[in-house]
């Protein structure tokens, strides 16, 4: 089998295990994230494995071209025949010298040379004995031999060498002699020197890619890299995928337990996450379905509550009723049946002016019971709400002239639909018991300004007084709860109906010894 397909087999037997690998990873989180996942990792592979397997083969091919016979030896032989070249120049000069000291700076001058010399070596020591230049003042330094052995002269007679000497790029000539050797300097020709530089740089050149192709052919390194690059662009696109899946699936599951919770009577809980785009419209949606089922439950218990209280006290102001007025003629007619000289007694004349009073007090209680039991249903008629709040305000400034009520309103408040009088209720109650949670002196601020949607306008009233604590503000809208001795406790609850008829809301903000500020948007 060609080794194309055998890496090819091997690398789709791989994926196929990495496949069911990462199904049964990540379907036990979500099998979106699952589906996800090994969508993304087959989408890649599947193109890319013989892709980068046929440029993998077309690599070798190309690898195996660089591997031309000879070529090696045709560059080597290149540069031997520049150096044997530039030799044979020197020894001809040498060999038609053979006597160093009979040379002349003419005679160097008019063959090209720049310098002759001639060493000797007394007991393995190299000494310069000869030396004549082309132009006078011009020495080779001494110490340039010191260290040479006979064989490196040996050898430098064999092939010569190229020699820097002050700045110029001389070639060397070398020739043995009985005892000594002779030499021979001559500045070498530019192009001679640029042809050897490039036959050079191609001789390394060639013989890096010839080493790095047969290391990928014999060594299979093209093979190794592929597979590596395969694998690592696998599991890039699976991380990739598990992200992007995790991005959607994650949300959703957060949904999907909010569904349970909400489902369970959970109505507080809120979604949580960071999402964009659609995802981000749906957890704000399910936020707002969970506020508007809080709302609504909020709603219909209070519905509920209201309907079983206006029962009770239905029958309770039914039951106070019946014996008050019998009770009421008897004290009467006792009063009047009475002797004159009896009721000159101030313990008697007390005891029928206290029974008198608890008798009013009763009736007014049942008064109350009746009318919370005969709410009656509103009649919305559009009207400026900054006017039923200001006539409320100059009643209450007359009222209790020892407190200072601000008013402030913004200016073209929208009309809005609802009934004057009702509204008007609220706020004398909301009013009077700002003035009786504080002192003498203190201020109530009423303002009255524009609201958003799906409100109209906002009346805010704030006191300076006691405040209220957690405890208190829950129940403060409750029947029946009051916190005053006098107090009937159904003023803020009959309030809180009105305003939700109107549809509208109301709440308060407080904290004890702080005041506190009750709201209304209608």
């Amino acid at each position: 089998m060609p080794t194309l397909l055998k890496w090819l087999l091997f690398i789709l037997v791989a994926a196929f295990c990495f496949s069911v690998f990462l199904w049964l990873r990540t379907r036990k989180a979500s099998r979106f994230q699952g589906r996800l996942t090994l969508f993304f990792f087959l989408f890649v592979i599947i193109p890319l494995a013989p892709l980068t397997l046929f440029l993998g083969q077309l690599l070798m091919k190309s690898a195996e071209t660089f591997m031309l016979p000879g070529v090696e030896q045709s560059l080597t032989q290149s540069l031997d025949t520049f150096r044997k070249l530039l030799n044979d120049r020197g020894c001809v000069f040498l060999r038609m010298h053979p006597n160093i000291t009979t040379l002349t700076p003419e005679q160097l001058k008019k063959a090209g040379m720049v310098y002759a010399g001639e060493i000797a070596f007394s007991s393995g020591k190299a000494r310069l004995q000869t030396f004549v230049a082309s132009k006078a003042g011009l020495a080779i330094p001494e110490s340039r031999f010191v260290d040479m052995a006979p064989e490196e002269a040996l050898q430098l007679a064999q092939s010569g060498e190229l020699f820097i000497f002050r700045g110029r790029r001389l070639f060397e000539s070398w020739a043995s002699g009985d005892s000594s050797f002779t030499f021979v300097g001559f500045e070498t020709p530019d192009y001679v020197i640029q042809s050897k530089e490039r036959v050079t740089k191609a001789l390394r050149n060639y013989t890096t890619l010839a080493l790095l192709g047969e290391t990928m052919v014999k060594g299979n390194v093209i093979w190794f890299a592929a597979l590596s690059f395969i694998l690592f662009i696998a599991i890039v696109s699976a991380l990739l995928a598990r992200a992007v899946s995790a991005g959607v699936s994650g949300p959703i599951r957060t949904l999907t337990e909010g569904m349970r919770r909400i489902g369970g009577g959970d109505l507080d809980y809120r979604v949580r996450v960071k999402a964009n785009d659609e995802v981000a419209y749906l957890v704000e949606s399910f936020n707002r379905m969970a506020e508007e089922l809080k709302k609504s439950r909020e709603s219909l218990q209070r519905a509920e509550r209201a309907a079983a209280w206006r029962d009770v006290a239905r029958q309770v102001s039914h039951e106070i009723k019946n014996p008050l007025t019998p009770i009421e003629f008897s004290i009467y007619r006792l009063e009047s049946s009475l002797p004159a000289e009896w009721l000159d007694n101030s313990d008697l004349r007390e005891s029928l002016r206290i029974i008198k009073e608890e008798i009013s007090s009763i009736r007014k209680i049942a008064d109350a019971f009746s009318q919370f039991a005969r709410l009656p249903h509103s009649e919305l008629k559009p009207a400026d709400v900054g006017e039923i709040v200001l006539e409320s305000v100059e009643l209450f400034r007359n009222q209790a002239p020892d407190m200072r009520i601000s008013f402030e309103q913004a200016e073209e408040l929208p009309l809005v639909p609802l009934d004057a009088q009702q509204i008007k209720s609220v706020i004398h109650n909301l009013i009077k018991n700002a003035i009786q949670a504080g002192k003498a002196g203190d201020e109530i601020e009423v303002k009255v300004t524009a609201d958003e949607e799906p409100y109209a306008v906002q009346i805010t009233i704030t006191d300076h007084g006691c405040g209220m604590d957690e405890e208190t503000m829950k129940r403060i809208f409750d029947p029946y709860f009051t916190t005053k001795a006098d107090g009937s406790g159904i003023g803020l609850f009959l309030a809180q109906r009105i305003i939700a008829d109107h549809g509208g809301d109301i709440n308060v903000e407080s904290r004890p010894g702080k005041g506190a500020t009750f709201t209304v948007r209608i």
